[in-house]
């Protein structure tokens, strides 16, 4: 006997556009953009980069967001939720209005990313995958940006890089960015994420483990001995 399951193929009735007039006029401007870029019968192909412009817009992916670029392109919603969690560029929670990512790649840490990372966190007074109180800053560790010629690197807002960076620089930039009002996020209900197991060389790290710190998907952060600089497991 065969156990019953939701179609993959399930389609979503009318769907709400989570944008006012303005956000749904620059959205519906750079989908028919993305969409021209790939055959008619192939315009589903175009859903990484209209989620990017549904999250411009919004500064997260909402479920409401990932519901209506899922209608958009005929697409059915599980499957675009399944794109948006895979990514972890996709916000599936609202983040700050400015959003510092400092690179945690072995060429970003042995020009000393890692002292970077540690200064912002004193600077901003929150650990990578926090926000600040005023909800201005949210820090968060990036995996390779392919700056490796101008380590370390920081992205900031998923779309400006800062290569060679110092306590100084980055001083600076902090201050510039918090003289700029930045993205305000949408409201709207946060996705229901699945609590993963994460585990290091030998034993799982949780919550307590990290203090509490959340990464990107608003579950713990997670940083392993390896990316600290060490194969050794943290106290």
């Amino acid at each position: 006997m065969r156990a019953a399951m939701i179609p993959l193929a399930t389609r979503a009735g009318a769907v709400e556009s989570p944008f006012n007039a303005e956000q749904q006029r620059r959205f519906d401007e750079g989908f028919e953009k993305a969409v021209a870029r790939y055959p008619a019968e192939r315009r589903k192909a175009a859903l990484l980069a209209v989620l990017h412009l549904a999250q411009d817009e919004l500064g997260w992916l909402s479920e409401p967001a990932m519901a209506y670029v899922g209608h958009r392109l005929d697409v059915p919603p599980v499957r675009v939720r399944e794109v948006a969690t895979f990514y972890t560029m996709y916000r599936l929670r609202p983040v700050g209005r400015q959003v510092i990512g400092v690179c945690n790649s072995i060429s970003c840490w042995s020009m000393g990313s890692e002292k970077i990372l540690h200064h912002c966190e004193k600077r901003l007074g929150i650990r990578h995958g926090e926000t600040t109180r005023d909800g201005h800053f949210s820090l968060e560790e990036v995996a390779c940006l392919a700056a490796c010629g101008g380590a370390p690197a920081v992205l900031v807002n998923n779309f400006t890089f800062h290569e060679n960076v110092t306590p100084e620089s980055m001083d600076a930039l902090i201050d510039k960015l918090r003289g700029d009002p930045g993205k305000p996020m949408a409201p709207g209900p946060t996705p229901r994420i699945p609590l993963h197991s994460v585990e290091d060389q030998a034993t799982p790290q949780g919550p307590k483990a990290l203090g509490g710190a959340e990464g990107s998907l608003g579950r713990p952060a997670v940083s392993t001995a390896v990316e600290a600089g060490s194969t050794e497991k943290k106290p």
